[in-house]
């Protein structure tokens, strides 16, 4: 599957090392072409806006340094503009630094030194800039801000645009964790290669818009030349990965999907999550659930078969397994938790289902806090994907949310090693088997509503049963669900959406990229073109 490598700081500094010896080509003439390219990149955007001024934040290291090379250009073409930086005095920079900022100064540029100026006169600056480039820490920097850096990021929060060079300061490029204080960019431009950290939260939530900048040399050359276990899946890796269609398709070739959950009080969850497997495009789709609730929701979805399994206390217990038994050379994935609820029956429904299962299996929901309660019995299992979001996570792992939240990247891949592959759910979600990672480069707000999750463990049991690897079902499962959340943002707004809305509009994307992907078009338009209508990709 053709995917974006993430690479890590280290990963990005031997790559520059390597382009230097292999190429010849010094540090100054990379700290020249990267900023060139800020520079281009800001100018173009100050002519659009029609307004001039800008304010450079230049740190101690190399970022400086790319900083005054933009501040040069930029002064160069006319434009107004300052440098604030972060040490006492000009003297205190180094090597290629050192020599952009003396060349500033010399062609006309003014640089301050952030200790001289006060709060007011430093928010005074802010607030006179159209744009202002962050230049403070680059990759390399790992911890939290202190001193005048911190206090320059602190005043950052006010300035109305902010472009980051490489990676915003205060976000580790490794793991996009923030363990202080960081600029939240509108556009970082990060140099040559793609850091993981940009786009893993909580670092996604500071990058804005990233775009990859040429330093000379073919963006990404390299990369490669290093192991690489980060990947990141966008929409060219989706359109790939999309199952194929061919004429003479029956509903057995698109796979079966069984969710098993339910109970008294989330009656709706496994119909939520049937519908997603449908909308995906699963063949065949059972939903068993207890008989109580099947009374009320059996015809709710009248494309799936629903099983009733008989129960006293009107949730899934052990007798489930009955009925999945029968069926077991039906069923391709068995959806284990929409709303099934956490009675001892339950847990001991899911514990045995652990043991004896032995087909593919996503567990999700209320599964997850069964296999919590159990988690030390427990073995791993590969033949299994589990979906949580990082509440569910923190539970597995025995830890606090906070912890998952600001450690993803490490928090799945401790999840997947105990207990198997997994996505943990969230803006930009991390999925890994423990030895491969993906984020999802998808998601939104308009999310963030009852049954989401419950369509999107419908949708990763479709993909999976149409025989796509298990990784590259849950990835394209997890970026449709993303996307179309961005789509109903788009269209709707980011409140009052309904998880079933989400289904039909991954079913409308999927047209869409199958439409595109066939005419080498990026969507379907207002019109469908008829001449097409027979043909399938």
């Amino acid at each position: 599957m053709n995917m974006i490598p993430l690479c890590s700081a280290e990963t990005a500094k031997l790559v520059d090392r390597m382009i230097m010896e292999e190429l010849s080509l010094p540090g100054s003439v990379l700290m020249e072409n990267a900023g060139r390219a800020v520079a281009s990149f800001v100018s173009q955007s100050l002519r659009r806006r029609g307004k001039g001024k800008v304010l450079i934040f230049a740190g101690p290291g190399n970022n400086g340094g790319d900083g005054f090379v933009a501040a040069r250009h930029l002064l160069n073409e006319g434009f107004d503009v300052k440098a604030i930086s972060s040490l006492p005095m000009l003297e205190s920079y180094k090597g290629d630094a050192l020599i952009n900022a003396n060349a500033f100064m010399k062609l006309g540029g003014g640089i301050s030194f952030s200790e001289d100026l006060s709060d007011s006169q430093l928010e005074g600056e802010i607030d006179g800039a159209d744009i202002c480039i962050d230049a403070l820490l680059g990759v390399g920097f790992r911890g939290a801000p202190e001193g005048e850096v911190a206090r320059l990021i602190r005043a950052l929060r006010r300035a109305s645009f902010i472009v980051s060079v490489d990676v915003p300061s205060g976000v580790d490029a490794s793991s996009g964790r923030i363990p202080g204080l960081a600029v939240k960019a509108d556009v970082t431009l990060t140099m040559h290669v793609h850091k993981t950290g940009l786009y893993v939260a909580p670092g996604a939530f500071c990058s804005g818009r990233v775009i990859l900048v040429d330093i000379g040399v073919p963006t990404m050359l390299g990369a490669l030349t290093f192991e690489n276990r980060c990947f990141l899946w966008d929409e060219n890796a989706s359109c790939n990965a999309l199952p194929e269609r061919p004429l003479g398709l029956h509903k057995g070739d698109r796979g079966c999907v069984a969710v098993l959950g339910g109970s008294d009080i989330y009656r709706g969850a496994p119909t939520l999550s049937a519908l997603g497997a449908l909308r995906a495009g699963a063949g065949i789709v059972y939903v068993i659930l207890p008989e109580e609730v099947y009374l009320q929701y059996g015809q709710f979805l009248p494309e799936a078969i629903y099983l009733p399994v008989r129960s006293d206390k009107r949730t899934l217990s052990v007798k489930a397994l009955e009925t999945l038994n029968a069926l077991e050379s039906n069923i391709d994935v068995l959806v284990v938790g929409p709303g099934m609820g956490r009675g001892e029956d339950t847990m001991a429904l899911v514990s045995l289902l652990w043991e004896r299962w032995h087909k593919k299996m996503v567990c999700d929901a209320d599964a997850l806090y069964a296999l919590s309660v159990s988690s030390s019995t427990l073995k791993r299992k590969d033949d299994v994907i589990l979906t949580p979001h990082e509440g569910e996570a923190a539970r597995l792992l025995a830890c606090k949310p906070s912890w998952i939240r600001e450690n993803r990247l490490e928090s799945a891949e401790r999840l997947s090693q105990r207990f198997g592959p997994c996505v943990l759910k969230g803006y930009h979600s991390v999925i890994t088997n423990g030895f491969e990672h993906r984020v999802v480069d998808s998601g939104s707000p308009a999310l963030s509503t009852p049954g989401s999750g419950d369509v999107l463990s419908g949708v990763i049991g479709a993909f999976w049963a149409s025989n796509l690897k298990l990784m590259d079902a849950a990835s394209l499962a997890v970026w449709l669900h993303g996307r179309a959340g961005e789509l109903l943002e788009l269209k709707k707004g980011l409140d009052g959406n309904l998880s079933r809305e989400i289904a039909d509009e991954i079913r409308s994307l999927m047209g869409d990229m199958r439409y595109g992907k066939k005419t080498n078009r990026l969507g379907r338009g207002a019109e469908e073109d008829r001449k097409d209508k027979n043909s399938r990709i």
